[in-house]
């Protein structure tokens, strides 16, 4: 019986050899596909309608995006990749928001950004405030010690970083003794007039080609407060990154509401995403209904002060931890999800489990096989960035 067999049986492992290989040849199977699946934005979408009636106008001007969010989107990650895919689609061309002062330098790949960080003093929302500075939208303030400069460079990584011909620099409190310039492309230094004045104004630079860098220089500007600049070309969609590092998002709540007004008026934002969770979920706590109750202030804030955008909040992703040989998901990610899916019910927002779309539990582990997360089993790699940022942007795009 065996000896009969045997052709039969190694003619059917040859045929599905053969079929694999073919329809692997044909993209009908692919044995290393990415991780992860599609997943719709739910909870309230009729409110997503601000911001996307609001792409039909991004020929005739520019529409923004807030990307708010903790280590997860540090150095531009996910946030490059919704900027990339929309600007694409809709146009404009620039990296969006700068820090004047930031500690991601080295690992922003989309911007190079450099500055003297011994002529400056700096206070943010993932370091300490210990003077109680006024912090700006990116949740940083810095002041100038006498002679401080700070210099942006477009890079080749994405196309949507390249180059600007439009530098908005943001501060408050000018004063008679502030002298300020600026280079392009490492040219000769201008002369940049400030505007005094508490509330936060802006300076434009409108450069008459294609930038790649700025360089800022400050002289005898002590009392100022320097809240970043904005690297733009034209109308066309902006998504700006603040990443707040090691944060749970309540801290948001210490950003002075006069200056987001501020922002409000400069900026206009037609969508914020919230992206948070990692930093709170923990196995050793058990209860986030204190989660839940300063993050449903934090948005109703942030609603009032921004009344013409739209809000997503995006869950926690996986977080692996290892259970004998194996590497799974962090049971305290999943009461964070649960507090998160209230949230967004209660404040009337929309919502996008990431979690789900990575492939549910105990998917981390896949994504780092794959390159898509980092060693550490919390963080996404650039690759799992982009993916992450691919899935979520057509999730938004899809909305009926």
């Amino acid at each position: 019986m065996i000896i009969r067999r045997m052709p039969t049986l190694i003619t059917a492992v040859f045929l599905s050899f053969l079929f694999m290989f073919t329809s692997v040849m044909r993209g009908a199977v692919n044995p290393n596909a990415p991780v992860g699946k599609k997943v719709p934005i739910t909870g309230d979408t009729n409110q997503m309608k601000k911001f996307l009636n609001a792409l039909n106008d991004a020929k005739s001007q520019k529409i923004r995006v807030a990307h708010f969010g903790d280590s997860i989107n540090w150095g531009d990650i996910i946030t490059c990749d919704i900027r990339e895919d929309l600007q694409k689609k809709f146009g404009g061309e620039g990296a969006g928001f700068q820090s004047i002062c930031s500690d991601d330098i080295s690992t922003k790949v989309t911007t190079k950004h450099t500055f003297n960080d011994a002529d400056w003093e700096w206070a943010s929302l993932f370091t300490r405030n210990l003077k109680n500075w006024p912090l700006g939208i990116a949740g940083t303030d810095a002041k100038s010690k006498g002679n401080s400069w700070v210099k942006y460079e477009g890079t080749n990584v994405k196309y949507s970083s390249k180059t600007f011909r439009t530098i908005r620099l943001f501060y408050n409190d000018a004063n008679g003794n502030c002298k300020a310039t600026y280079s392009l492309n490492n040219g000769g230094m201008q002369s940049l007039k400030l505007n005094p004045g508490t509330e936060v104004m802006e300076s434009t630079i409108n450069a008459p080609f294609d930038a790649t860098s700025v360089k800022f220089q400050f002289n005898g500007c002590n009392d100022m407060n320097f809240f970043g600049c904005s690297l733009e070309s034209g109308n066309g969609v902006y998504v700006d990154n603040f990443p707040i590092r090691g944060n749970s998002g309540v801290s948001i709540d210490d950003i002075p509401k006069n200056l987001l007004t501020d922002f409000h008026k400069m900026l206009n934002y037609k969508l914020i995403i919230l992206n948070y969770g990692l930093n709170i979920a923990s196995p050793e706590q058990t209860n986030y209904t204190w989660y839940r109750n300063k993050m449903i202030k934090v948005i109703n804030n942030l609603k009032q002060i921004f009344p013409d955008a739209s809000f997503l909040l995006v869950s926690v992703s996986d977080k692996a931890i290892k259970k004998g040989t194996k590497f799974v998901t962090d049971p305290s990610v999943l009461l964070v999800l649960n507090e998160q899916k209230i949230i967004a019910q209660q404040t009337g927002i929309a919502f996008w489990n990431c979690l789900e779309a990575m492939g549910g539990e105990n998917s981390m582990n896949e994504w780092v096989n794959q390159g898509l997360g980092r060693k550490d089993f919390s963080h996404f790699s650039d690759a799992g960035g982009k993916q992450i940022a691919d899935m979520l942007t057509e999730a938004i795009l899809n909305i009926k």
